[in-house]
């Protein structure tokens, strides 16, 4: 992924909870602009609260206040784009905020009107825009092209609960989300973040999936999603991490210049690195089945002698008419990539058959030990590319894990003639505790088992569950393996690349 722009929030992203931009926050940005990657900054402050890091971290580019209801030019008076709140809806996201036991703060134009200067967070919100607001009793009488009203409060569930409300209240009619804990920010529906990536790829004629964002509030989840590369800051709350695709370190840690140094300038093309993986990468986590190996063929033989000899004393006891299970037809529906009591209970259904969970479960023990006979009598197929790629990445120094919901896999690899190559082994006699897909349970537990961060490890899956799960656990690079025509898939699940076999992976390093 190639980016050519990085859009930042400022409080809680770019800044310190002191508001201090680090002077490794500062060697950050001058990495990116020399790398060629331009840098620009949104952020709920006005206009002329940005004045201070226009000139700290002299930015040339367009950049967004209140949210992005406007879009400027570094000269902060130059306006490019601006959303201004329709009076009526104004009136009754303030009659709302008053009513629920708020401060209200309404910015108009290059001025900031609110009734109480004594109130909660003035004195420091003057510091940090630096200049003073104005006092006045009747907001109402400043509605008129207003571009931000502001709900404060310290009761920070209060915050959270007037979020949820007024935007409900609000609907289609302005945005409302918190820029800070204590803050409630109400813009123009189109003046939200993810319409500041929009717009500036409008602007400076940059592809969305070549921009970049980093954030840490819910005011910033629309622009996280939007960009092609989304990453929340280590302070971020849980709902605003599980959008991005990467989650750096505290605004407190230096966690954007990390963010720049990890994933926006260590995130080289594919072609870069001998295995096609960032340099940051210390182990590769692989899906089994459609991955590493081939046992659909086993895993419905199985399945068919079990269903069969059921099926079959079903007949003599009943005297209904037999119907074999289908190994292609029956496996595919009910069967494949389920856990094995609700695939056994699908299929059972699609005969009319309802039986009791012990039964249930027997039956899936019983198919455990058909699949294990044949394991011990047919070997399980591999491919090919697969196994020269684990090999290079063990050649590499990599570690290796296989992760797999089956119970099953150890022999699956015994047979293939491969579990020499895996330093951990995460499936269902290990993993029982841990949810299954899209969950990034089971590829977490392989990072722990081989002893890396999950930014430090890649996931290489043929599902689009799998997929999904690699990017809910924020790992360092996400492969997806199309060996069903399913590429489009795997990449809206969050694929960094897709490729029909791994081998292709290791081309671009050949001579």
């Amino acid at each position: 992924m190639t980016i050519k722009l990085l859009i930042a929030d400022v409080d809680g992203t770019l800044v310190t909870k002191n508001k201090v931009v680090t002077p490794r926050t500062r060697e950050a940005i001058a990495r990116l602009r020399a790398a060629g990657v331009a840098f620009t900054i949104t952020s709920g402050r006005p206009p002329r609260g940005l004045a201070p890091l226009v000139e700290t971290l002299n930015l040339t580019m367009p950049m967004a206040a209140f949210n992005g209801a406007v879009y400027i030019k570094p000269d902060l008076t130059t306006v490019l784009a601006q959303h201004a709140i329709a009076p009526a809806v104004a009136a009754e996201a303030v009659d709302f905020l008053l009513r629920a036991g708020l401060d209200v703060w309404v910015y108009q134009g290059a001025d900031w009107f609110l009734r109480d200067p004594g109130a909660a967070h003035v004195a420091r919100e003057s510091r940090n825009v630096g200049f003073a607001p104005t006092v006045i009793q009747d907001l109402h009488g400043v509605l008129e092209a207003a571009v931000k009203i502001v709900g404060v409060s310290d009761d920070l569930p209060l915050v959270a609960r007037c979020e949820t409300e007024l935007g409900a209240r609000l609907g289609a009619d302005a945005s409302a989300a918190r820029s800070q804990p204590h803050y409630l920010d109400v813009t123009h529906p189109e003046a939200n973040k993810g319409m500041v990536v929009r717009e500036a790829s409008r602007i400076l004629k940059i592809p969305l999936d070549q921009i970049a964002t980093i954030g840490d509030m819910s005011n910033d989840v629309p622009m996280l999603g939007v960009a092609g590369l989304g990453i929340a800051m280590g302070n971020a709350s849980a709902d605003v991490q599980r959008v991005a695709r990467h989650v750096t370190r505290s605004n407190e840690e230096d966690g954007f210049a990390h963010a720049v140094e990890s994933f926006i300038l260590g995130e080289p093309p594919i072609a870069r690195t001998p295995l096609g993986l960032p340099p940051r990468a210390r182990a590769c986590l692989f899906g089994l089945d459609g991955v590493l190996t081939h046992t659909v063929k086993l895993q419905a033989e199985a399945w068919k002698r079990l269903f069969d000899q059921y099926l079959q004393r079903r007949v003599e006891a009943t005297g209904e008419p037999f119907v074999a299970f289908d190994p292609l037809a029956d496996y595919s529906l009910h069967l494949h990539n389920k856990p094995p009591a609700e695939g056994v209970r699908s299929f059972l259904d699609s005969r009319g058959i309802e039986l009791p969970e012990h039964t249930v479960r027997a039956l899936c023990e019983r198919k455990g030990e058909i699949l294990v006979e044949l394991l011990r009598h047919q070997r399980v197929e591999t491919y090919e590319g697969s196994v020269r790629y684990v090999q290079a990445a063990r050649g590499a120094g990599l570690r290796t894990a296989v992760v797999s919901p089956g119970k099953h896999c150890l022999e699956a690899l015994l047979s293939a003639g491969i579990a020499d190559l895996f330093d951990a082994r995460i499936d269902g006699t290990v993993g029982e505790h841990l949810t299954g897909q899209p969950s990034p349970d089971p590829y977490l537990a392989a990072a722990e088992a081989v002893g890396v961060d999950a930014e430090q490890a890649v996931v290489f899956d043929q599902e689009p569950s799998g997929v999904a799960a690699g990017r809910a656990g924020h790992f360092s690079y996400v492969v997806g393996v199309d060996r069903l025509g399913r590429g489009p898939d795997l990449r809206r699940h969050g694929a960094d690349v897709v490729v029909s076999d791994l081998a292709a992976l290791l081309e671009p390093a050949a001579p």
